[in-house]
């Protein structure tokens, strides 16, 4: 998963679903598939792909790319068409790499006296990683702009009366609670675009009591510590993908931290979370007199790694131009910059197991009758750089992009127990739902509520770049049930991103080989659907991302 959405501590590893079709159109193409996945193959492909020899399959490096053309050679296996750049199974993403100079980094905040605050990095704040320019230096007023959301619905807009042009704006993490948690993630996400869209030139962001909670300022530390390169992916003109083109920098604040720029502006801090703490979340927003300075040096390199697409291409004339996509992130974090006896971070379920599982399916739908819709397979790169190789295919597809009409995504799969359960998170956002319940149910399996409704997971993995493209999109998580939730929990907080996410685990291979024969069952059910895939009518994230609804299918 990415710098993962796991920003939870108590949240569930990056997983959604939506599921399709009407009822009657579920029944009449519920999956025939008769032939079962391999719990042998499952382990083959999860042990070669978690080797020590990969050494974590960081994108840019000889162990990715050794992952890629293992991928690539399995999609030749399993004859699929080869669905990349000049009929090869391999889409190059152009990222750059930036490593930061850490001895170049500093932060100080100065009041209108010209007295510094007493702010220590990784205590009070961290600064954050910018791949778009190799010397930031930024010296700007600070203002602080609440949680710095804009909400049509709701006739808000937390920056109104604020000057924000050439500044850096200081919000609260998180966003107000009375938004419905999906869309809660959404406008949290959107905060830098629009402080960007406003003129800032940079952001800091602040932890609040209940961020706390979810995701440690010490985590942010760690986060900082580790992973101290930061990627991008290039546009045609070569330069850095971005929705927020006017943001040169940035940093993050602890409670302690907050507490410190408060005090040096008398403002009230517990007066601001409480407020922040109601209903509706509106705190005060003012210029604070004070100007901040960041600066910060990175050595920049361009580099390409790739996708991996194989496809099996649809047999209906009629609907063989739409295309099903199947996604899992091939990409881990790399070797640990740490004196341990253990360093490299194999990345075993994360995502191995989710690559397995694609690759499972692939030879499952293969063997069985050809779809009436084309299927592309997606092991994609950088997505623990932030679902950057998921975001280059949605933005640049191989295929047509009015073709794309379904993401479903296969991230962090928890396989130490038997799952009888999943979770669809999103699911009913999409008529992508009534698939999955469909397969679920023929084998068995039940389909569960969200555990973590309040971490808006619909946001944070590779599926939700398909999401900004308007493109009905599904993660599927194993469920808690029968002792699933505290395997989730035992591996959040003990492997997750960590060494110990390796082949040592107690690793259920018959439990991989039933997740893959329930995704290729979800595949084949929408694949064969009288209708495509689509938003439910006045869907939130349909509207936003200009999708296709119900109605527009009977207009």
């Amino acid at each position: 998963m990415n710098r993962k959405r796991m920003y939870l501590l108590t949240g569930l590893g990056l997983l959604i679903a939506v599921t399709a079709c009407t009822p009657t159109a579920t029944t009449e193409t519920q999956s025939t598939l008769n032939n079962q996945a391999s719990a042998e193959l499952f382990k083959k492909h999860v042990s070669f792909l978690a080797s020590d020899d990969l050494l974590g399959r960081e994108p840019g490096t000889p162990g990715y790319q050794t992952a890629a053309k293992y991928v690539a050679d399995a999609f030749l296996e399993l004859q699929l068409d080869p669905g990349g750049d000049d009929g090869t199974y391999f889409q190059q993403v152009p990222l750059r790499r930036g490593i930061r100079d850490r001895d170049s980094i500093s932060l100080s905040i100065v009041d209108g006296a010209g007295v510094s605050l007493d702010l220590m990095e990784n205590v009070d704040y961290v600064v954050g990683a910018n791949v778009g320019n190799s010397v930031v230096n930024i010296s700007a007023p600070l203002v602080f702009a609440g949680y710095g959301v804009v909400v049509e619905a709701d006739d808000r807009d937390d920056f109104a009366g604020l000057d924000v042009k050439d500044k850096v704006v200081m919000t609260l993490r998180n966003t107000p609670t009375h938004l419905q948690s999906e869309e809660r993630a959404y406008y949290g996400a959107q905060k830098r675009r629009e402080a960007s869209a406003r003129g800032a030139i940079g952001t800091a962001s602040l932890a609040t009591p209940t961020t706390e909670a979810i995701f440690p300022f010490v985590r942010f530390v760690k986060s900082g510590m580790l992973d101290t390169a930061g990627m991008g992916w290039l546009d045609e003109h070569g330069q850095i993908y971005t929705r927020s083109p006017n943001l040169l920098g940035g940093a993050s604040f602890s409670i302690a931290g907050a507490k410190k720029i408060f005090e040096h502006i008398e403002r009230d801090w517990d007066e601001v979370i409480k407020a922040s703490q109601t209903d509706s979340g509106v705190t005060p927003t003012f210029d604070t007199g004070l100007t901040i300075n960041i600066s910060a040096n990175t050595d920049l390199e361009d580099i390409e790694s790739p996708n991996v697409v194989g496809v099996i291409q649809g047999s209906d004339p009629l609907l063989k131009d739409e295309v099903v996509v199947l996604t899992a992130h091939l990409d881990h974090i790399g070797v640990s910059p740490i004196d341990a006896e253990d360093t490299i971070n194999n990345g075993a379920l994360d995502n191995a197991a989710g690559v397995a599982t694609l690759i499972e399916a692939a030879r499952l739908l293969k063997a069985g009758p050809q779809p009436r819709r084309t299927i592309i397979f997606l092991a994609v790169t950088a997505e623990e750089k932030g679902l950057l190789g998921a975001q280059y295919f949605a933005v640049n597809p191989t295929v047509p992009k009015e073709n794309l009409v379904a993401n479903i995504n296969l991230d962090m799969p928890v396989l130490t127990y038997n799952f009888t359960d999943v979770i669809v998170y999103g699911g009913a956002r999409s008529t992508l739902n009534e698939a999955i319940e469909t397969a679920a149910q023929s084998m068995g399996i039940k389909v569960s509520p969200d555990p973590f409704p309040e971490q808006g997971i619909f946001t944070r993995s590779d599926h939700y770049r398909f999401v900004e493209e308007g493109i009905p999109s599904v993660m599927l998580a194993t469920g808690h049930a029968d002792g699933g939730g505290e395997a989730y929990m035992t591996h959040l907080e003990t492997h997750y991103h960590q060494p110990s996410d390796d082949l040592t685990q107690p690793i259920d291979w018959q439990a991989g080989a039933k997740f893959a024969d329930l995704k290729a069952k979800i595949l084949d059910t929408v694949a064969n659907a009288e209708q495509r895939p689509v938003w439910h009518d006045g869907d939130f994230f349909g509207i936003r991302f200009n999708g296709t609804f119900q109605s527009d299918l009977a207009d």
